[in-house]
């Protein structure tokens, strides 16, 4: 949550990517477009928030290859965590689509994961989850990526706040899911030993990304377009929850309570 000791925020455009941290960007024509779209389009805090989840969503690929699942604590966040979903669901259903998205794709997916929380694209009357996938899907269409891995980017982006289902799809759809909650807190951070980098790595999160106050302005973001138009946050959707929310408390002006 934040406080008032927290920095503010800066705004659109103008989140800085170190050279340390653009090292960490797989070499790859698409993932250049999508940083430059995400960093034009985001501000810092959800800029830093997309490229810790990135980081993590490597870490969770690592660590249910190895056979290890986390335990799931009860808690909400981005998609109303829903602690008892368990990771891998009954049986092996997850585990049976747990194929390994390549670097770049996955970078993608996860960089622009909020990107239609932007402005460029208030007038889609789609949920911004819908609107992400869609910018991601064209971005790796544009180069030449194939039509199955796109496919698997859009999925794990717009189910990305849909609790319980997410989770049991297993490869990039889980690795996502299970990225963001770790970021909000609703599940346990993957060990740094498990990042690209490991405890170096860890540090370039907490001191090159910091959170400043994402949870503030990711849901402002999302209440603000949903505020214009009310389609994109269907009543049953995580969009609908923060702005039930803001209807209820207009003069709320903290973060959402239902974030």
């Amino acid at each position: 949550m934040c406080t008032g000791s927290e920095p503010s925020s800066p705004g659109i455009g103008a989140g800085t990517i170190t050279a340390a941290v653009r090292a960490l960007v797989p070499s790859h024509p698409a993932c250049a477009e999508a940083l430059a779209l995400a960093k034009a389009s985001l501000p810092a805090s959800i800029l830093y928030h997309s490229f810790r989840v990135y980081m993590y969503a490597q870490a969770f690929f690592r660590i249910f290859q190895d056979g290890d699942t986390p335990k799931t604590p009860t808690s909400t966040a981005e998609g109303n965590g829903n602690g008892n979903a368990n990771a891998n669901g009954n049986g092996d259903a997850a585990t049976r689509y747990d194929t390994r998205t390549p670097a770049h794709v996955l970078f993608v997916a996860c960089i622009l994961h909020d990107v239609g929380t932007g402005q460029d694209h208030d007038s889609i009357p789609e949920r911004f989850e819908v609107v992400s996938a869609d910018v991601a899907a064209r971005v790796l269409r544009k180069h030449g990526i194939g039509e199955a891995a796109i496919r698997d980017a859009w999925l794990a982006m717009s189910l990305h706040t849909s609790p319980g289902i997410a989770e049991r799809l297993g490869g990039t759809i889980r690795a996502l899911r299970l990225a963001v909650r770790a970021d909000f807190g609703s599940y346990p951070a993957p060990p740094p030993e498990m990042l690209p980098g490991g405890v170096e790595t860890m540090n370039m999160i907490r001191w090159k990304l910091p959170r400043l106050e994402i949870e503030k302005d990711l849901g402002d973001a999302v209440v603000r377009q949903a505020v214009m138009d009310p389609q994109k946050a269907p009543g049953s959707s995580w969009p609908g929850d923060l702005l039930r929310a803001k209807r209820a408390e207009p003069e709320w002006e903290g973060v959402s309570k239902a974030f």
